[in-house]
């Protein structure tokens, strides 16, 4: 009985993040693997909030919950390999994630 409900929680959690969880796989394999440019499309649009250093103890009141998606960390090589804090503003994170994936496929 354990073992069972051990799956179900277990299947629960892994639907939530691949599917559920703002933000989409593609979006961010794109980012893994181009995170220069990822970096320098965060930076030029506000409706992305960057944090360079550690996350400050009352961050959730720079970005609520509610209105910011994240954190989600990259590693930018060319601020030597630091790991950046990035959110999303929920109301446009699809259009933000297209509008950076059709840029960087043409680009390619």
């Amino acid at each position: 009985m354990l073992q069972i409900l051990g799956l179900i929680i277990l299947g629960i959690a892994v639907f939530w993040f691949w599917v559920l969880r703002p933000g989409r796989l593609g979006f961010w394999r794109i980012v893994a693997n181009h995170p220069d440019a990822a970096y320098d499309h965060f930076m030029a649009n506000a409706c992305w909030k960057v944090f360079e250093d550690e996350l400050p103890r009352d961050y959730r009141s720079i970005v609520p919950r509610s209105e910011w998606a994240g954190p989600f960390r990259v590693v930018v090589p060319k601020r030597g390999d630091k790991t950046i804090k990035v959110f999303g503003r929920r109301s446009e994170l699809e259009k933000l994630q297209n509008d950076f994936a059709r840029k960087f496929t043409r680009a390619t």
